[in-house]
C-alpha cells in the first residue's frame, strides 16, 4: 500500500551496535534512530522533544556531530523517527535544531503557516505515511511567535473588516455597485498563490478576534491566531484522515500542538485539541482537494 522509500535495508547485526546506546535522540542501538529500534510511545516522544528543546534553550545542544557511521546506519537500516512535526517554513524556526535533533530523529513537514489549507493532500498523506509505515506515535503541530503568514492573514482580515464597515455605513446607488463589481474582477486578475494562502488563514484571524473581543490590537490578534491555527491544523488532520483518526482513537498515536517562542527559544507544549473527542466521530476519509467532502473545520 505504501512505498517504503527506504531502499533495500541491511540486516541488523549485534556488531553494528555502538557501546553507548543512550547517545542520540532517544534510545538507539546504532547511535542514531533506525528501523532496528523500537518505536517510542507518544509519552516517550514528548519527553525526548522536551529534553531536546531544553538543551537548545540552555545552549547545551548535543546533536552537532554526525559522522560517516551514523550516515551509513541510516542508509542501511532505514529511519525510525521519534515523532512527526508539522512546522512553519520560516527560516528562523528550524525544527530539528530547536529540538536538538539529528538526521533520522524527526519526520518534518514544513510550509508557511504550518497549515493544511493548501496542498493538503501532500501534508495529510505524508503524516499518514509517518504513522502507518514509519510507526511514529506522536504528531506535533508546531506554530511559532511572530509568524509572518498569520500576521499577513490578520492584516488582510482587518482591512476587509474595515472596508465592510465603511460600506455598511454608506448609501450606494446602482452605479456604485456596478463599479464595485468591476473592481472586484480586476482584483481577481491580480490574485497570487500567496494571497490564496493568506486568504485561507483569514478565518483563524477572525476567530482570534472574536475570542479576544473588541479593542484588541493587530499584534494581539495575530499572536492569538497562532494558537487558533495550531488547533485548526490538528482538527483538519482528525477530520480528513481515517488512518490518523483511528490510531488516535485507539490510543496508539497522539496528536498535540505546541508554539515555539522565537525570542526565548522555548517550546510551549499545548497538549491535545479541545475538539478531539468530537472529531473522532467524524467519517472523512479523503481531503477536499482529492475528492473528499468539504467540512467546516475550526
Amino acid at each position: 500500500m505504501f512505498c517504503s522509500c527506504l531502499g533495500k535495508q541491511a540486516p541488523y547485526s549485534e556488531n553494528d551496535s555502538q557501546e553507548d546506546p543512550s547517545e542520540g535522540f532517544g534510545p538507539s542501538k546504532l547511535g542514531v534512530r533506525t528501523t532496528v529500534d523500537e518505536p517510542l510511545s507518544a509519552s516517550q516522544a514528548i519527553e525526548v522533544l522536551q529534553a531536546g528543546n531544553r538543551r537548545f534553550v540552555q545552549g547545551d545542544a548535543k546533536a552537532g556531530g554526525f559522522d560517516q557511521r551514523a550516515r551509513r546506519a541510516l542508509a542501511s537500516h532505514g529511519q525510525r523517527p521519534v515523532a512527526t512535526v508539522i512546522g512553519c517554513a520560516d527560516s528562523r524556526c528550524p525544527v530539528e535544531q530547536l529540538f536538538d535533533a539529528r538526521p533520522g530523529d524527526i519526520f518534518v513537514l514544513r510550509n508557511a503557516g504550518n497549515t493544511c489549507t493548501h496542498a493538503e493532500g501532500s501534508m495529510v498523506g505524508s503524516v499518514e505515511y509517518s504513522v502507518a509505515v514509519l510507526e511514529t506515535k506522536m504528531i506535533l503541530v508546531l506554530g511559532h511567535t511572530g509568524c509572518g503568514a498569520i500576521m499577513g492573514a490578520t492584516k488582510l482580515f482587518l482591512e476587509r473588516s474595515a472596508q465592510k464597515h465603511i460600506e455598511a455605513t454608506c448609501q450606494k446607488d446602482a452605479q456604485e455597485t456596478t463599479d464595485q463589481s468591476t473592481e472586484g474582477s480586476e482584483s481577481d486578475k491580480s490574485r497570487s498563490t500567496l494571497l490564496g494562502l493568506l486568504d485561507a488563514l483569514v478565518p483563524m484571524a477572525e476567530q482570534a478576534c472574536v475570542e479576544l473581543g473588541a479593542g484588541s490590537s493587530t499584534e494581539e490578534i495575530a499572536a492569538h491566531a497562532v494558537k487558533v491555527n495550531v488547533w485548526r491544523t490538528i482538527n483538519f488532520l482528525l477530520s480528513y484522515s481515517l488512518i490518523i483518526r483511528e490510531k488516535v482513537a485507539s490510543g496508539e498515536v497522539e496528536l498535540q500542538g505546541a508554539i515555539y517562542n522565537m525570542s526565548s527559544g522555548a517550546v510551549d507544549f499545548l497538549g491535545k485539541s479541545p475538539k478531539q473527542a468530537q472529531l473522532l466521530n467524524y467519517d472523512g476519509h479523503v481531503v477536499p482537494s482529492m475528492g473528499g467532502p468539504v467540512r467546516q473545520v475550526s
